[in-house]
């Protein structure tokens, strides 16, 4: 069931874990990493005994670390995301069956009113599912990376999209064929697919295409010509297809992250005899570097870009068409869907369980934990003080949405040096060099 964030601005890479091998404590210290042993009086870094973070907590150990994020935070998002997935198709269906019988001539209110209740359901389903997915975000590891990030990108492609790719598969679909082959979705790029894709159909009003006269193609060579339910009857039964194929990668996500050999247990079994890491600290660079999703793609592409700190589709000015869901006007609610999914992998998901948080204590660190945990609830006030979507936002409030991308910032500045050095990880690649 495999399928296939190619950034704008930066490469989709991210960077190779670290080389070398050790058990759970190993680890060779950053340049700002401070060592805790009166009896050592070397230059040589030692190695941190395994002691517990909190006299009523868990015993602290880079293993535990490993087992604590896989078991309390990635397996229960996933496994949400794949339940909010599997469950979309139906109510998509649901509401597509109607439009397909609705006849606007009759002027029934009865039957206008079933059809509206019925697609702003279809919405939020596809809202819930987005809002499971903007967690994942933040979790880019394993099969989610695998093979330049094929899997993620078929779930979720933005910020390479193509609304003029769907229109052209929108009718594809309806014909049943391309060229003569039959039609299969699993076979078209990720920018036809996806919930980028079912937003662009559940959501946007306008039933003209949006490619250009030379990239419309014979296949969309009548569209605009087209009755306007035609229209709206074509694009809802390939929003069927897009949910289901979704559902689908959903499901390819799970299994290959669930069962003995799938991706939870090789990051448990990190350090292991025939695990693809050798220490248990090439395994947490991996779920590190996932981290980094708050500093480019949240910062930069969500924040950054349309506040016109970067070029973006207005030039350099404040531009509400640069925002991520600007169809559905879900932009605020992904951003904070990314800083809550942050929380949860820097502090285990709550709960007393091992986090980030616990790993800088154990690494003489607090006071680097400490500024990362209010910073990340300053940025989580900021991003709740944006009260309508983010595009009014951007015209009408443009001081709150720059406090949020201050508050990210904090973050982000932390993550990329304090927090690296202390806890002797390395950067993504995407981010060396980086001082924004």
């Amino acid at each position: 069931m495999g399928h296939t964030f190619k950034p704008l601005l930066l490469a989709s890479a991210l960077a190779l874990v670290l080389s070398g091998c050790g058990d759970s404590t190993s680890y060779t210290a950053g340049s700002d990493h401070a060592v805790n042993d009166s009896n050592d009086d070397s230059s040589t870094p030692t190695t941190p005994p395994t002691t517990p973070t909190d006299p009523n907590g868990p015993e602290f150990s880079e293993k535990q670390l490993l087992v604590s994020l896989t078991d309390n935070v990635f397996t229960p998002t996933f496994n949400e995301f794949d339940s909010k997935s599997d469950a979309l198709p139906s109510v998509v269906k649901s509401y597509c069956d109607l439009e397909a019988v609705f006849d606007p001539s009759q002027e029934d209110s009865d039957a206008l009113a079933q059809l509206t209740a019925s697609k702003l359901a279809a919405q939020n389903a596809w809202k819930e599912t987005m809002v499971s997915w903007q967690h994942a975000e933040l979790m880019i590891v394993g099969p989610l990376l695998a093979n330049d990030k094929s899997l993620r990108n078929d779930i979720y492609s933005w910020p390479s999209v193509s609304t003029c790719s769907v229109d052209q598969d929108v009718v594809f679909f309806e014909n049943g064929n391309i060229n003569g082959n039959a039609y299969d979705i699993s076979k078209r790029s990720d920018k036809r697919r996806g919930l980028d894709a079912l937003e662009y159909l559940l959501f946007n009003d306008t039933l003209t295409h949006s490619c250009s006269s030379t990239s419309a193609g014979e296949v969309l060579a009548d569209w605009n010509s087209r009755a306007d339910q035609a229209r709206k009857v074509s694009r809802c039964l390939y929003a069927v297809e897009a949910a289901k194929d979704l559902a689908v990668s959903s499901d390819s996500l799970v299994a290959q992250w669930s069962g003995a050999t799938g991706y939870a247990n090789v990051l448990k079994s990190a350090g292991e005899p025939n695990n693809k890491f050798n220490s248990t600290k090439e395994a947490i660079n991996e779920i590190s570097d996932a981290l980094f999703y708050m500093t480019e793609e949240l910062k930069d592409y969500k924040l950054a870009t349309p506040l016109g700190l970067f070029n973006n589709a207005c030039g350099t000015s404040i531009c509400p068409e640069s925002v991520e869901s600007r169809y559905a006007k879900h932009s605020i609610e992904n951003i904070r869907a990314n800083i809550s999914a942050f929380e949860q992998l820097f502090n285990g998901g709550g709960d007393g369980n091992l986090g980030f948080d616990d790993f800088l204590d154990n690494q003489s660190a607090t006071d680097t934990k400490t500024i990362m945990l209010q910073g990340i609830s300053d940025s989580k006030v900021a991003s709740e003080a944006i009260t309508t979507d983010l595009q009014t936002a951007l015209d009408s409030n443009t001081p709150a949405v720059t406090t949020t991308h201050a508050k990210v910032k904090d973050v982000t500045d932390q993550l990329k040096n304090d927090f690296i050095n202390k806890l002797a990880l390395e950067l993504p690649a995407t981010s060396a060099g980086d001082n924004d």
